[in-house]
Order: C-alpha cells, then sequence, then structure tokens
C-alpha cells in the first residue's frame, strides 16, 4: 500500500504542477490569481519531502505531504495540511497491515471533509473546495452501502468530484475572498474545488 500511495501522490503533486497556469486564470476571475502559484508550490514541496523521506507507513506518507502543505502560504495549505493529518490518523489506527478497501477511503474522506469544514467554516454550496470533496464523501458513502468494488468506488469518487466542480460555476462565493464580490463570483468554477477534483483525479490514475 506504502509504495502505491507515494506513487499516486507523486502524480497527484505532478498532475496540480501542470495545472498551475489554469487555476491561476480561474482564481484570478473572483480571486487575487495566486491559487495555482501556491498549490505548485506546495505540489514541489510535498515531493521534495517525499524524495528525501524513508517512511514507508501509510500514515506517515501522508504525514510528510500534510508537512509539506502546511508550509504553503495562504489559506489552502493550512485546509490541507489540516485534512491530510485528520486522513494520518484514521491511516494509523487502521494499522500497517491494513488493505485499502471502500469503508477505509470513506473514513478518509469523511474526517478530511470535517476537518476542512471545522478550519475553514466552509459548507456545501459556499463555493470552496467543499463542494468537490461533500460530493466525493457522499459517493463512498453510497458506494459502501451497494458493496460496489473499490475500482467503481473510485471512479464514482472522481466523477462526483468533478460534477461538484462544475456545480460551483453557478454558485456565489460565500467565504474568503471571493465572497466581496457577491454575484460577479459567479460564472466560473472555483479554483480550490478545481485543484482538488485534479488530485482527485491523478492519485486515482496513478
Amino acid at each position: 500500500m506504502s509504495d502505491s500511495l507515494r506513487t499516486a501522490i507523486l502524480a497527484a503533486a505532478s498532475a496540480v504542477d501542470g495545472a498551475r497556469a489554469e487555476l491561476g486564470v480561474l482564481d484570478g476571475a473572483a480571486g487575487d490569481g495566486d491559487h495555482g502559484m501556491t498549490m505548485s508550490i506546495g505540489a514541489r514541496n510535498v515531493r521534495r519531502r517525499l524524495q528525501a523521506s524513508d517512511r514507508t507507513a501509510p500514515a506517515d506518507v501522508v504525514r510528510e505531504v500534510a508537512l509539506g502543505m502546511s508550509d504553503v502560504g495562504g489559506a489552502i495549505g493550512p485546509l490541507y495540511a489540516t485534512a491530510l493529518d485528520a486522513i494520518a490518523a484514521v491511516l494509523e489506527a487502521a494499522g500497517l497491515g491494513a488493505t485499502a478497501d471502500v469503508p477505509l477511503l470513506r473514513r478518509c474522506a469523511e474526517v478530511a471533509e470535517q476537518a476542512a469544514s471545522n478550519l475553514g467554516h466552509a459548507q456545501p454550496g459556499d463555493k470552496t473546495v467543499i463542494d468537490a470533496l461533500h460530493p466525493l464523501v457522499v459517493a463512498l458513502r453510497d458506494a459502501e452501502a451497494r458493496s460496489v468494488d473499490l475500482n467503481t468506488a473510485i471512479g464514482l469518487a472522481v466523477q462526483a468530484a468533478a460534477t461538484g466542480v462544475e456545480a460551483t460555476t453557478d454558485m456565489v462565493a460565500r467565504i474568503g475572498r471571493a465572497s466581496r464580490l457577491g454575484e460577479r463570483s459567479r460564472g466560473m468554477p472555483d479554483a480550490g474545488a478545481t485543484s482538488f477534483a485534479i488530485v482527485v483525479r491523478a492519485l486515482a490514475a496513478g
């Protein structure tokens, strides 16, 4: 699990780094335009930390990622770091011999959402990263309830996050800098939700 997790995280870092310009344009429409740069810095921090670390336990790998994101400025770095620390705690409780399955993914997604919401005070509909994360959580809950296999559940989660991003296009921002624009924040997908969906898609493919 640890080798595949590390590989997937590095793939996600590369995907976010590659989307720097796109994310900057999206953030420029309703924010200060630095989201692409911020996420790119985070991706590079994560890559450096993983390459320098010999830790192999899944919880330790995720904590390295959290540390990489905690060094990023702005609101998104602490948000990711807090959510990742919560995920690491779930993985640690599951034990070194734990196998990735739908219930484990669902628990990780749930604690990530709760941690991010507690820190940023955002709820679904506020036009933030939560609008991509919450549908993913719902998709995993549904997949678990229907005893869907892992690969199918991951595919459903990726699609749910993407659908959540699309939904933010018609939302008015209620949290963060973009909230000051009111109705003018409507018309473009949220940059934070978009970058999260990019991460999820890359993790799934990696």
